[in-house]
């Protein structure tokens, strides 16, 4: 049974997790939905308490001093290829191929976790290697989800190279591949980076509604492409929602 005075103050809290760094009184009424008297009179607890500082010529709030210094201790201690394993060994039991995670890193993608196959043929991911973007689901997903600046200056920097003959090398077409891949939420791909190679792959969103990693599903084309009728799409993008949702990501705050 939450504590109505502490889950408020959460609220609240999490309202600068939305990409607000200022906010007055009236705005957090608005996306809480509490009264404005209430939003007022939490908000000066918790700049008494220095979780909030406010500026009284303005008369709007950001976030204090305390809640940087737990934000600071919280990075330090978060891994998160460990607080993955369990839904990547979930989904692998699942589905029986490998499952990895790739984070960006630069103008790259490195795998930070797998949980191996269960087969003999299978796709076996290389942990901490540099991998391109624009090619495979995983990068293209990566990609899909930044700020459009951030997106073309990446497309658009160099030559697109071509791993194997399916390999997207013009920066247009790939655009629009990323635009769909946005669009429906998940990603696929077959032999763009390597020939025979197949991959099911889906976002993960972190507390900011911001994609943080990519949840892959990979192996041998001749088993995965025929899987996709099984169902492989949805259990790929509902772990991911799951990893998500334990990052504190809210998917139906995230949808309105």
């Amino acid at each position: 049974m939450p504590v109505k005075s502490v889950d408020k103050a959460l609220e609240i809290l999490e309202c600068f997790l939305t990409g607000h760094e200022v906010l007055r009184v009236r705005e957090v009424a608005s996306m809480t939905g509490l009264s404005k008297a209430t939003v007022s009179r939490v908000m000066a607890t918790m700049e008494s308490r220095g979780w909030l500082e406010r500026d009284s010529e303005l008369g709007s709030y950001r976030l204090g001093i305390k809640a940087h210094m737990l934000g600071g201790m919280a990075q330090e201690g978060f891994d998160l290829a460990k607080l993955a394993r369990p839904f990547l060994e979930q989904l692998r039991d699942q589905c029986g191929e490998e499952v990895a995670l790739h984070v960006l890193r630069g103008s790259a993608r490195v795998c930070v976790a797998r949980a191996d196959s269960r087969f003999t043929i299978a796709k076996v991911s290389t942990l901490g290697s540099p991998l391109p973007l624009h090619c495979g689901a995983a990068g293209k997903v990566l990609l899909a989800y930044l700020p459009l600046e951030t997106r073309r200056k990446l497309i658009y920097s160099r030559p697109l190279q071509a791993f194997t003959p399916l390999t997207i090398t013009d920066p247009r077409e790939l655009e629009k591949d990323l635009e769909k891949i946005a669009e429906q939420g998940y990603a696929l791909s077959d032999g763009e980076r390597e020939e025979g190679a197949y991959s099911v792959v889906a976002p993960v969103f972190d507390v900011r509604d911001q994609v943080v990693a990519s949840l892959v599903v990979s192996g041998p084309s001749f088993r995965l492409a025929d899987n996709l009728t099984h169902g492989l799409i949805k259990s790929v993008m509902e772990s991911a929602d799951e990893l998500s949702a334990k990052l504190g990501h809210n998917a139906t705050k995230a949808i309105g």
